[in-house]
């Protein structure tokens, strides 16, 4: 459903560019990218929904190039960005997306209700909490049968109840799913699932997400490592049941790369 190759993206003045590299393909499955902030996986989703333009590689969706996409109902995604054009109340929106993809409205509006979301309705997505947005962005992603989704930090500002109910229904989802987080402490939720790295605009992986208690950063190029990468802290490898630090034992990624430097 999803492949990327060679993914480079340089935003002009930038001293070094957001994406390295990047390969990724989907097919069938889900996936959680780890990184931190600033790390590329914003900018990675925003590649996928053609809203940022490729330096360098190629991105298809489908096996059509993004570029050439239009009118694409199956793919989804939660950036608030995407939801803001309409400037419309939430209420409104739904329909209209209902009515975009070939929806039924009260799916959207059960979800809503469900999530404790009805106070929404009526105002406008800018007029949201950080978390209400979030919130309604990860619903209007899940709803009206989608095929690849893409998510953005969907756990950001969200309470630990609601949290819960929206990994179950990930997990549930029958959808191809990329989901973006800066939090390792959530991968026990996602047991089945690809696990990728994000570090400095370049992407380690895949591992499965059940092998987070066997995966290691080690300093420098390790023998038989899974993955190496050079950062601007110096070159580190991703090992297997052996090495200086366990993955599963940071709350980022960045937290434990600097612990190493």
């Amino acid at each position: 459903m999803l492949e990327i190759r060679g993914l480079e993206v340089t935003f002009p003045g930038a001293p070094s560019p957001a994406l390295r590299g990047v390969e990724l393909r989907l097919d069938r499955a889900k996936m959680v990218v780890v990184g931190a902030n600033g790390s590329g996986k914003t900018t990675l989703v925003r590649s996928v929904l053609g809203l940022v333009r490729p330096t360098a590689g190629s991105i298809a969706v489908g096996g059509r190039d993004v570029g050439g996409i239009h009118g694409e109902t199956g793919l989804s995604t939660n950036l608030g960005e995407v939801y803001r054009l309409m400037s419309l109340p939430v209420r409104d929106l739904v329909r209209v997306m209902a009515l975009l993809k070939g929806g039924d409205p009260a799916e959207m509006e059960g979800r809503l209700h469900e999530f404790e979301l009805d106070s929404v309705r009526g105002k406008r997505m800018h007029e949201l909490s950080t978390g209400q947005q979030k919130l309604v962005g990860d619903l209007f992603a899940i709803c009206f049968r989608p095929n690849l989704v893409l998510l953005d930090e969907p756990f950001d500002n969200v309470d630990f109840a609601r949290r819960r109910r929206l990994v179950r229904l990930l997990r549930e989802l029958p959808a191809d799913i990329l989901l973006n987080t800066h939090e390792l402490d959530l991968l026990g939720s996602f047991d089945g699932w690809g696990l990728s790295l994000m570090f400095e605009g370049r992407l380690l992986g895949p591992f499965p997400v059940a092998d987070l208690d066997r995966l290691y950063l080690t300093r420098g190029a390790a023998p038989g490592a899974l993955a190496t990468m050079d950062t601007s802290l110096g070159t580190f490898s991703i090992t297997r049941d052996a090495g200086d630090r366990p993955v599963k034992s940071a709350t980022s990624l960045n937290a434990l790369v600097e612990a190493l430097a």
